[in-house]
């Protein structure tokens, strides 16, 4: 797919008006149907992405339209201190499909800012300063959640009790043993019985996106379950990708059937839109009151409250829970069958639709460099993929409309740039 003029016209004349906060790709997109999208020059593309893991009923999806159109001539905005029916409502449906926790919500923007409520919170609380993060985690780019995330070496000034301990690494559930998994108990133990004065929470990604799309096993967060409720330590579960029916439970909590004190979700729940949560147990974190105001100007919005509201009602009438399982399968054993074709597709894993494969590149040992030419190559083959891990992991969280010609599509234009590209990667 050669890039054409109107992509390096709009580039030329207009990039310069962008932070460079990254390095952009060398298109520019104009418009999105389902699970493509079309850039300037009108080149089709498969975006198995739903752009940033967000759209997951497709782009342009026309009841989202619709939708949008009837909340815009209802109600725009509240005050901080008022709520709406249609925010009401939502509350009530969080409850009922996170009914383990019997929790209470506020609907917030993003991820990170969800976080960061919670985290404000947990400290609040427990009156302690301290939180505990895996190695390889990731909540977002503000100060304080970034302080929490693989990238916390890299923040000035760095935060105070800012605690690490290993992620699991394991690619499924019976990856490693039980005697494998208590090394990392240990660890996570060990750490939290010295610092327990300072630890007010735990707060892990139950599937590590970022840092690898790790699987960290069910015995492993039974146990940390167990020493958080002794010691006294929230657990937090940042559910930011793995929420809101991707993986084919409504959270992934309630596969690992560990209920934390503190839920957080983003991404799929706002359809393509800024729309977070929090949800605090109700069995294990104070309901009357949290004596500590939370103030943001676009907290417990009304579209917020109307687009969580059709998501939900959308994902249990259309039986998308159960769907997802399906498709996610089919995604996963093609990419299986690619493996067994290709050498540099390595290690394919995944639950419901949120999978992906590492890069095994011959001579290759830094993959920041081979990660970006593998995901511009496979752009100008006509797919939009992500890398992650320092560029050697490529994940995949497609929409949930997703169909199997999408992925056979997929799969057929990576074997054809693998095999003019990579000849030693067969």
């Amino acid at each position: 797919m050669a890039l054409c003029n109107e992509n390096e016209r709009l580039l030329k004349i207009y990039s310069k008006y962008m932070l460079p906060v990254l390095q952009f790709r060398d298109i520019v997109i104009t418009r999105g149907e389902g699970a493509y999208v079309w850039d300037a020059n009108g080149n089709k593309i498969l975006d198995l992405n739903s752009g940033q893991f967000c759209a997951i009923f497709g782009h342009s999806n026309p009841k989202i339209g619709d939708e949008l159109g009837k909340i815009a001539q209802k109600l725009q905005d509240t005050d901080t201190s008022t709520l709406s029916d249609d925010v009401l409502l939502a509350a009530k449906q969080m409850h009922d499909i996170a009914s383990e926790m019997q929790g209470r919500v506020i609907f917030l923007s993003t991820g990170a800012e969800a976080n960061e409520c919670c985290l404000r919170y947990a400290k609040h609380i427990k009156r302690k300063s301290g939180i505990v993060s895996f190695d390889l985690g990731y909540h977002g780019l503000t100060h304080g959640t970034a302080g929490y995330s693989m990238s916390r070496n890299r923040i000035r000034p760095p935060l105070e009790h800012s605690y690490v301990v290993r992620a699991p690494r394991a690619y499924y559930d019976d990856q490693l043993s039980n005697e494998q998994i208590n090394v990392y108990v240990s660890e996570f133990e060990n750490l939290v019985r010295t610092e327990r004065e300072n630890i007010a929470a735990a707060i892990f990604e139950p599937i590590i996106s970022g840092g690898g799309l790790l699987f960290p096993p069910k015995y492993y967060f039974k146990r940390i379950r167990e020493i958080c409720i002794e010691l006294d330590i929230f657990l937090v579960f940042d559910e930011c990708q793995t929420g809101f029916g991707r993986t084919g439970t409504w959270f992934y909590y309630q596969q690992l059937e560990c209920i934390p004190d503190f839920l957080v979700c983003a991404k799929a729940m706002g359809l393509g839109f800024p729309v977070a949560c929090v949800v605090a147990n109700g069995n294990s974190v104070p309901q009357e009151s949290f004596a500590m105001m939370h103030y943001s100007s676009h907290q417990n919005e009304p579209f917020a409250g109307r687009l969580v509201s059709f998501a939900i009602d959308s994902i249990s009438k259309e039986n998308m829970l159960q769907a997802n399982k399906i498709k996610g399968e089919y995604l996963l054993q093609a990419l299986v069958r690619l493996s067994h074709e290709h050498s540099i597709i390595n290690s394919p894993r995944g639950k419901g639709l949120m999978c992906g494969f590492n890069l095994l590149i011959e001579g290759v040992q830094d993959y920041k460099e081979a990660g970006s030419e593998f995901c511009r190559i496979a752009l100008e083959n006509g797919v939009l993929l992500q890398h992650c891990n320092n560029g050697q992991t490529i994940r995949l969280l497609p929409n949930y409309m997703v169909e199997e010609k999408d992925i056979d599509y997929l799969c057929k234009r990576l074997d054809l740039m693998i095999r003019k590209h990579y000849p030693h990667g067969r």
